[in-house]
C-alpha cells in the first residue's frame, strides 16, 4: 500500500480497469484495478486510489506492512559499542 494505490492478492479474476472497494477496520479505499497479472495462487491486482482516497499510514497499517525507512537505519550487531 502507498500513498495512492496499492497491490491486492485475490482468488478470483479481477479484469484490468473494474472498479474495487477495500474496506478493512475502519478504512476505505475506492479505485481502479489498473494492472492485473495471473500466478500460481490467483491474481496479483495493482489499484489505483481514486483522486478522493489517499492512504495514511497514521489512520490505517495492515499487518504485514514494511517500514522502508526503518531499515534503512543500520542495526547495532550485539558486539557493536552503542
Amino acid at each position: 500500500i502507498w500513498e495512492n494505490g496499492a497491490v491486492l492478492e485475490s482468488e478470483e479474476a479481477i479484469k484490468e480497469g473494474a472498479r474495487v472497494e477495500i474496506r478493512c477496520e475502519k478504512a476505505f479505499f475506492s479505485g481502479d484495478a489498473v494492472h492485473v497479472e495471473k500466478h500460481e495462487y490467483g491474481w496479483r491486482v495493482e489499484v489505483q486510489f481514486s483522486p478522493m482516497t489517499h492512504w495514511k499510514p497514521e489512520e490505517f497499517q495492515p499487518e504485514h506492512l514494511l517500514d522502508l525507512p526503518e531499515l534503512r537505519q543500520p542495526q547495532l550487531r550485539q558486539n557493536d559499542p552503542e
